[in-house]
C-alpha cells in the first residue's frame, strides 16, 4: 500500500482558522457595528401592535386575526 500524505493538516488547519477568522468578524460586528434591539421588539411594544392588528380586524379570513375570538376576547 502506499503510505497517505500529511496534506489533510493543512486543509483541516486552514478550515479552522478560516473559522476563526470569521467569528471574530460576527463577533466585532454585534460588538461595534450593530446598535441596541429596537424599541418595536419589546413585548409591549409588540402585545400593543397585536391589539391594533386586531381591532383593525387584519386578515380575518385565513391570517393573524383568524386565531382570534371576537366575541370571548381571547384566543382560540
Amino acid at each position: 500500500m502506499r503510505k497517505g500524505s500529511n496534506e489533510w493538516k493543512t486543509v483541516v488547519g486552514g478550515v479552522f482558522f478560516f473559522l476563526g477568522l470569521t467569528g471574530l468578524v460576527i463577533w466585532w460586528q454585534r460588538v461595534y457595528v450593530f446598535g441596541d434591539v429596537p424599541h418595536t421588539l419589546s413585548e409591549e411594544w409588540v402585545a400593543q401592535q397585536s391589539q391594533r392588528m386586531l381591532d383593525m380586524r387584519v386578515n380575518p379570513v385565513s391570517g393573524f386575526s383568524t386565531h382570534w375570538d371576537f366575541q370571548k376576547k381571547q384566543w382560540k
